[in-house]
């Protein structure tokens, strides 16, 4: 019995002993697989690098991690980091598990030297450093490594560039016949002060080198730079995914690329010194004129439209300059809004501004319009020219329907006649059969209104029971001018009609101020509202594209109606005044 008390006991020893073997031999295990998990490796698909191109960096854990436990920010400093995509993988292997997590960043270097991707933490696992060889492309031609499925190059117009000189910058993306573009940009090339602007369309094409074909796709941009000095220009840069066949394959997987043209350095230079005037720098100005009528002789008070153009090539919109016209004391000028365009032809790129100016002549005689000089560098032959247009004189004479009118209205007898005229549309008179010198006309007028006095202020007389039933009761009348003229443009204005109110205003005008040899806005003794409304007619009559479809001639009438009404008071108190400060 003692015996069998025995055996007992050595059997529980070994039972003891063989569970704490099985139990070391788990925890092994386990922390075997544990150590496995921790496993991160770095590596690249290719080294040296070629300057530009781009290169993939891969790190693979064997174990299912998040992409937010890998910071890649520490590869700014050296590289242009493109994006990062994450993928896993699980696979069973004679009953074992296994997970596969990898990412993949696309980096590119920015200049040629030799370049560390730092080893990275991932979950208390490192991975190795990595040395990076970045050489340039005449470097990869020299040793066979320039191969490439997909480049990107830039071309310049022209390296002798001035301040504020707009120069072309053309980019054209090659890839290779074996390699199929999935999807891509092309970034805007940068430059310190200065404007960056993509012109045109992008252009497909093809081209052989080295017995390859490539597929092309060229886009341009316009840059102008505002600095002297040596500019950097920061290159354009393509970023897309792409994918290359292998032989005996359609296809190929699909991969991230970046690649970059190489940098540009420019000397702009600054204005010279003998340089006078607004700069505008171009190879190509022109300044051209039209005038409108053509006609060899131009009426007093008519509106002669003179449209000046100045082009320039390579030059924005925005640096044409501002055209200064001495424009002489005997016209009235009404500008209309200046039209600038930009445009295309022969590979050249153009900017335009169109000038109309509606020019009133109020003297008879002979007008000259002056000469428009614009002073511009030529970048060629680095030298000041001037574009200029010369000065041209016109033969302006009487204006035969004012004075037609004129007359007409004077013809009048009474204001009972004139009243009786309202319901005409229109003051039509044939035209003089020989033109007449100024001073002869005015000679008939005042001796017209003369006469015209005498018998009106006779006719009232008379006549006073007719005069208040046509309404004249309730307007302080001047009875010694005859204003037979007002009921007509009275009429005019409530219909908002501008062509017969301006040639009706004018006349009103002779009427109310015989003394005045010419009836120009700035001399007549009206209020500032009254001037703006007066001129407001006028631009819409003469001005080419005066902004608006219709005219409203409620403002006009109402001013004219307070000047008619303080004109009458005046002229029979203050006549001798008047007509002092308007003879001086």
């Amino acid at each position: 019995m003692v015996k069998a008390i025995q055996t007992h006991r050595r059997d529980s020893k070994l039972s003891l002993m063989a569970s704490m073997v099985i139990i070391a031999s788990l925890l092994f295990t386990f922390s075997f697989q544990a150590n496995a998990a921790l496993k991160v490796i770095a590596s690249v698909n290719q080294n040296p690098i070629v300057q530009g191109n781009s290169f993939i960096l891969e790190i693979r854990a064997n174990e299912s991690i998040s992409a937010s436990d890998w910071d890649n920010s520490v590869l700014l400093a050296d590289f242009v980091v493109g994006r990062t995509s994450t993928s896993s993988q699980t696979s069973y292997i004679n009953g074992t598990k296994s997970h596969v997590t990898t990412f993949t960043t696309v980096l590119m270097a920015r200049t040629v030297g030799t370049y560390t991707i730092p080893a990275f933490s991932i979950d208390n696992a490192t991975t190795k450093p990595i040395n990076i060889n970045v050489i340039s492309s005449s470097t990869a031609n020299e040793r066979g490594l320039n191969n490439r499925n997909i480049e990107l190059k830039v071309n310049i117009t022209d390296k002798n560039v001035y301040v504020g000189q707009q120069f072309i910058y053309t980019t054209t993306l090659y890839i290779a016949q074996n390699t199929e573009m999935q999807a891509g940009n092309i970034t805007e090339p940068e430059v310190k002060d200065g404007t960056v602007k993509q012109i045109g369309k992008d252009e497909n094409g093809s081209e052989i080198i080295n017995g390859r074909r490539y597929q092309t796709i060229t886009r341009q941009f316009a840059i102008t730079i505002n600095t002297a000095g040596v500019s950097v220009i920061t290159p354009s840069r393509f970023e897309g995914q792409v994918s290359t066949a292998k032989r005996g394959y359609r296809s190929g997987p699909v991969t991230p690329v970046i690649t970059q043209a190489e940098t540009v350095n420019l000397n702009i230079q600054a204005q010279p010194a003998t340089y006078k005037g607004e700069w505008l720098v171009s190879d190509f100005v022109q300044l051209d004129e039209e005038l409108q009528p053509v006609q060899d002789t131009y009426q007093q008070g008519e509106p002669i439209t003179r449209t000046m153009t100045l082009t320039a090539a390579n030059v924005t919109k925005s640096a044409l300059p501002d055209l200064a016209i001495a424009w002489p004391k005997t016209v009235k000028v009404y500008p209309d809004k200046p039209q600038l365009t930009s445009f295309a032809q022969q590979g050249n790129y153009f900017a335009q501004q169109v000038l109309s100016f509606a020019i009133i002549p109020n003297q008879v005689g002979e007008l000259t319009l002056p000469e428009v000089s614009v002073p511009w560098f030529n970048s060629k032959s680095r030298q000041q020219e001037w574009a200029t247009l010369p000065a041209k004189t016109v033969t302006v004479i009487a204006n035969e329907n004012s004075a037609a009118m004129i007359n007409n209205a004077n013809s009048i007898d009474t204001p009972a006649s004139s009243t009786a005229s309202k319901d005409q549309a229109n003051i039509q008179a044939p035209p003089a059969a020989n033109e007449s010198p100024v001073w002869r006309w005015l000679t008939f007028i005042f001796a017209g209104l003369w006469l015209l006095t005498c018998v009106s202020w006779f006719m009232f007389r008379k006549n006073q029971l007719q005069t208040t039933k046509l309404g004249t009761n309730s307007q302080t009348l001047d009875t010694t001018t005859p204003d037979n003229v007002w009921p007509q443009l009275k009429s005019a204005l409530k219909d908002n009609d501008a062509q017969q109110s301006s040639l009706l205003l004018h006349a009103w005008f002779k009427q109310q101020w015989p003394e005045l040899k010419y009836t120009d806005l700035a001399s007549l003794p009206i209020s500032m509202e009254c001037q703006q409304a007066c001129h407001a007619l006028l631009s819409f009559n003469y001005g080419k594209k005066s902004g608006s479809a219709s005219w409203n001639g409620e403002l006009l009438l109402t001013q004219l109606t307070k000047l008619r009404s303080v004109k009458h008071t005046v002229t029979k108190n203050q006549q001798s005044s008047i007509k002092t400060q308007l003879n001086p």
